[in-house]
């Protein structure tokens, strides 16, 4: 069975290809967009499945199509104006202990949804590989 899972892709590389389509998108066309083919429709719609748990994504049931959540579109939007990145990209390596420092205290007080993401982010960003 093909794997969705999140240490084969970033909840955010999905959340965008959804963006994509704008008006949504069911398992069978995400998972051939990103490579699983019509074998990784099921392990698309689990993965699916926990991102909206996680307040990401939505299912509409009428259409049977997902698309993103309200959190999930303000995280999108910010990933196109990602300019910050350069920033963020600039920094010596020994601050980025304090740039983590403050994102744990956003972890902590913050936006539920964008604290799973950035928590699921850490995990896809530290496994073993």
């Amino acid at each position: 069975m093909a794997s969705a899972s999140l240490y084969a892709f970033r909840d955010l590389d999905l959340m965008l290809a959804i963006a994509d389509r704008g008006d949504g998108i069911d398992s069978h066309e995400l998972a051939d967009e990103i490579g699983l083919g019509d074998d990784g429709a099921r392990a698309m719609s689990i993965r699916l499945s926990w991102m909206r748990r996680y307040g990401m994504v939505v299912w509409d049931d009428k259409r049977r199509m997902w698309t993103l959540s309200k959190a999930g579109e303000r995280v999108t939007r910010a990933k196109a104006r990602a300019a910050a990145t350069r920033q963020i990209d600039s920094v010596p390596d020994e601050s980025l202990v304090d740039v983590m420092a403050h994102v744990t205290t956003r972890w902590r007080l913050g936006d539920p949804v964008v604290a799973q993401m950035l928590r699921r982010e850490f995990l896809y960003g530290t496994q073993g590989r």
